[in-house]
């Protein structure tokens, strides 16, 4: 788990704003374009953003220049050209409390997901921290056990809850497991589901579906090929599994975000190192409703069906004359 929690550190360095440009001007279309950084004299790096109802920006992350302790969830609005509105930070005085995923919510404030050491019950909790419209604390609520809890994403549900998604090693069959946790608007906890075998497996991104259920995308060292590789798994509405997919070659590849197509199908974004021109390549999948990536069209396989089936029967009568002659 320290070398989780150190490749995380090693990402938010990654991820820092270094440079300072600024550029204003309107296209064709008068949408305006720009570049604008935010952030003090350490290092500040965003890792989540909508845009918000009156058209800005909402970035949400982490901030080791303002805040209680040495990283704490950081939120930053904007105009609709980028230009800094307010931000609000949130942690106690650990060292990573660090946010992951931001939605708009339905009353014009935000809710940001990510993970505590600051609060809750274990090594490191899911945190869910609920705002006003203008980023002031509402309230936060931390899930997780004894171990290491991390909370990657985060989709507020139909019913006004909230789903979180991330990685569990306080629960499920061993290892780390993707955990799923559904709350009201309150963000009380209603229901939670692990998803996993003995091995590692995560959950990194999360949408909730046409049907009502919720899709995850991450990955997994059990299911699949040799090493690590992309993991789609389909819940129903209460968090019961339907059904998984694996996709991936025999080295890493790993699934960052998910979202759910037009066609009622799903792609997914992340990384692999058994496919590509590098050693490692941005990877995107998209499958079908139910998590396939078909080899052909399925008008293809009905048309071979049809030419197939019309063979057989000139070649039996081709057959049946010769016999007779």
């Amino acid at each position: 788990m320290n070398r989780t929690v150190l490749a995380s550190f090693s990402i938010l360095c990654l991820l820092s704003v270094s440079s300072v440009l600024i550029i204003d001007q309107a296209d064709a279309y008068g949408t305006t374009n720009f570049s604008q950084t935010y952030g003090g004299t350490s290092t500040d790096s965003a890792h989540s953003m909508v845009q918000t109802v009156d058209g800005g920006y909402a970035l949400a992350g982490i901030s080791m220049s303002f805040g209680a302790g040495s990283n704490d969830f950081w939120l930053v609005k904007t105009d609709a050209g980028g230009n800094h509105e307010w931000n609000q930070t949130y942690g106690g005085t650990n060292s990573y409390d660090i946010g992951w995923s931001v939605v708009q919510t339905l009353d014009g404030g935000f809710a940001i997901a990510g993970y505590t050491r600051s609060f809750g019950a274990g090594s490191t909790d899911f945190w869910l921290v609920k705002t006003d419209g203008s980023g002031t604390h509402v309230w936060n609520k931390t899930y997780g056990g004894l171990g290491f809890d991390i909370g990657w994403s985060v989709v507020q549900t139909l019913d006004g809850g909230y789903v979180l998604a991330g990685d569990t090693y306080s629960f499920g069959a061993g290892g780390c497991d993707v955990w799923l946790v559904k709350t009201d608007a309150e963000g009380i906890h209603q229901w939670n589901q692990t998803y996993g075998r003995t091995n590692n497996d995560g959950g990194f991104s999360l949408v909730q579906t046409l049907d009502g259920g919720f899709a995850i995308a991450g990955s997994t060292q059990f299911f699949g090929a040799i090493n690590v590789d992309v993991w789609l798994v389909k819940t129903d509405a209460e968090g019961n599994y339907q059904w998984n997919q694996t996709y991936g070659g025999t080295d890493f590849d790993l699934g960052r975000s998910v979202v759910q197509t037009v066609d009622g199908g799903f792609a997914i974004a992340g990384y692999t190192y058994s496919f590509g021109a590098g050693n490692s390549d941005v990877w995107l999948v998209k499958t079908d409703e139910s998590g396939v990536i078909p080899e052909f069209p399925a008008w293809t396989l009905f048309l071979a069906v049809i030419i197939f089936t019309v063979s057989i029967i000139i070649y039996r009568r081709k057959l049946f004359k010769t016999t007779n002659h």
